[in-house]
């Protein structure tokens, strides 16, 4: 069984700045490390996240999330258990608003964003959709 949280969060780095770019390169190698995969989308200040893998890792994951200084306000919007991956071999795969735009695709959709369920599978559909005509990095 593989366990996932999607959350949100605040930040003030922007995905040209070099701080940015760093901050992916170590969650990296430890997610490859311990077989966690997602996808991170940010979009006008704003982390969209969805984490998988084996449920101790994940907490450690977590803890790691919370303990970061460069976003805040973070909101578990869920936590499931599945029987596979969303992302499978993607330590972390990242998307800018640059090209596509969660929040266009979630208002268009009718996705209830109070609705954390809810938004949390409006999320993942727009995550999927741009995991399938991507590479990983």
């Amino acid at each position: 069984m593989v366990r996932n949280f999607p959350y949100r969060s605040e930040t003030l780095l922007q995905p040209h700045d070099l701080e940015f770019r760093m901050i992916l390169e170590h969650p990296r190698s430890r997610n490859s490390n311990m077989a966690v995969t997602g996808y991170l989308h940010c979009e006008d200040g704003i982390f969209h996240q969805w984490v998988e893998g084996p449920e101790a890792e994940l907490r450690i994951v977590e803890r790691c999330i919370y303990e970061s200084r460069s976003h805040y306000g973070q909101t578990i919007l869920s936590r499931d258990a599945v029987s596979t991956k969303q992302f499978l071999g993607w330590h972390m795969a990242l998307g800018v608003s640059e090209k596509n735009s969660l929040f266009d695709f979630v208002a268009i959709q009718g996705v209830r964003t109070l609705h954390r369920t809810e938004y949390a599978a409006g999320v993942l559909a727009f995550m999927r959709a741009q995991f399938d005509t991507t590479s990983p990095f």
